[in-house]
């Protein structure tokens, strides 16, 4: 009932001990967009981005406060917060990370940078980018902290699960918000060659169009430098793959893949991840949760694009775990027999989690698991009229995000990320929006170690 990014939060171990010397870990956990008490918020923040802005500012904000030369920092996220997660390294990869004093400029470099986006040619960009040009620049100040160049890593590792870069709800109902691409002014598709590794696990059986994947492109630079990516394709839809059903053998083969691949990292409570799968069928085996139910029987339906072989620039490739679904997607067996080098090898700790997978015969009925969402049937007048009740409640709030979204180009917020998450969406088609998209960082501090670390 929690996503994977709370539970890799709390898995994080305060003091990595291994190395000969200790190095703290410092966790950020930030719920997600549209996740704040207030129900009439959600439709608000949900709608226009406008948190989403908030959550960028507020998640760097803690960076620059926490960080020292030599530190490493880890960006995690899911859905909206895999969004926002790719947003934060875009920007670290743009300015570095400004000290706290330079931190006063953060909100009018952000405003500008977002705005240099969409500008076409003309001189009001050539100003712009004049303006910018002592914070983008190589020997920029935060450039300088973070010790990025094009020979080194200014970000350790960014982990994913699906991102979207959308709003998260149906296309019809936000037809008056900005698209989150405008809010941002860019794109976040090429992954910058400032990122060590990255890893984004993918869901096969979305098929909500507002819900769609945004995939890392890996450039020839990043590929030159000895960047690391890979992107693995699971069984589930969107939230089996995030983590938040009650049933969550799916999402528990996600974070544990995440877990096997970031361990040689981060120090991690091993002995919490080991206990959290409780699950309701053999290993691999759950069948993915219906993503069109409630207001969701709106949305465009869309096939993902599937990897038909393996390349250097997405670096995708088939979960073992797939193979062991009853019923395969006819063109992903297809692609895996004319190139079977698309399904990846387990690691060890995820060949552990297997051999060890604690399922119970009978002691949950696979065809009614537990917290399953509630599946609406309507028909076509009620449809109807639930599409246009719905269109008048979050245009109402698109207009109001708008205006808020106008203040936020005006200042920084920083508020407290909170733990308020736990909530299951199994109970609720809407809360599933606030649910799914939460982000966390963790600076790994070997500046604060008695020893100089080794690089």
């Amino acid at each position: 009932m929690y996503t994977n990014i709370l539970k890799l939060s709390r898995a994080l171990n305060h003091v990595d001990e291994r190395p000969d010397f200790p190095i703290p870990q410092i966790v950020f956990y930030q719920t997600g967009v549209g996740s704040e008490p207030n129900l009439y918020s959600e439709y608000v923040q949900g709608a226009t981005g406008y948190s989403l802005v908030v959550k960028v500012q507020e998640a760097y904000a803690f960076i620059a406060q926490n960080f020292h030369p030599g530190d490493e920092i880890y960006l995690f996220g899911f859905s909206r917060g895999a969004y926002t997660a790719r947003m934060i390294a875009m920007i670290i990869g743009a300015i570095g990370v400004l000290n706290r004093t330079d931190m006063d400029n953060f909100a009018d470099i952000f405003v500008s940078y977002q705005k240099l986006g969409k500008l076409k040619d003309g001189a009001e960009k050539t100003a712009l980018q004049k303006k910018l040009d002592p914070w983008l620049s190589h020997d920029a100040p935060g450039k300088k902290r973070a010790d990025s160049d094009q020979d080194t890593f200014s970000i350790k590792c960014v982990g994913v699960f699906d991102t979207v870069g959308s709003l998260g709800l149906p296309e019809e109902l936000t037809h008056h918000a900005p698209s989150t691409k405008s809010l941002f002014g860019f794109s976040d598709t090429f992954l910058g060659e400032h990122i060590e590794r990255a890893y984004q696990a993918l869901a096969l059986n979305e098929t909500r169009a507002d819900f769609n994947c945004a995939k890392f492109d890996q450039t020839t630079g990043g590929r030159k430098k000895g960047q690391v990516l890979k992107q693995c394709w699971f069984t589930g839809s969107h939230s089996d793959i995030g983590g938040g059903w009650h049933d969550h053998d799916l999402s528990d083969l996600t974070l544990t893949w995440m877990v096997a691949n970031i361990e040689d990292m981060l120090s991690v409570d091993m002995t919490y991840i080991k206990s959290l799968p409780d699950p309701v069928a053999l290993w691999g085996e759950q069948q993915p949760h219906d993503p069109r139910t409630g207001i969701f029987i709106l949305s465009d339906k869309i096939s993902r694009t599937l990897p038909t072989k393996t390349d250097d620039v997405t670096h995708e490739t088939i979960h073992p775990s797939v193979l062991r679904q009853a019923h395969m997607l006819p063109q992903l067996q297809k692609n895996i027999d004319e190139d079977p080098a698309l399904v990846c090898q387990l690691l060890p700790f995820e060949q552990e989690m297997r051999e060890h997978w604690p399922y119970v015969p009978g002691k949950y009925d696979a065809k009614q698991s537990r917290g399953s969402a509630q599946v609406i049937s309507v028909t076509s007048a009620k449809k109807d009229f639930l599409w246009s009740s719905t269109k008048e409640v979050v245009s109402v709030g698109a207009q109001l995000g708008q205006e808020l979204f106008r203040e936020v180009r005006q200042t920084t917020t920083t508020t407290s990320g909170g733990d308020n998450a736990q909530a299951s969406h199994g109970s609720s088609w809407f809360a599933q929006i606030a649910h799914e998209s939460h982000v966390g960082a963790i600076i790994k501090e070997f500046s604060g170690s008695q020893t100089t670390p080794k690089h």
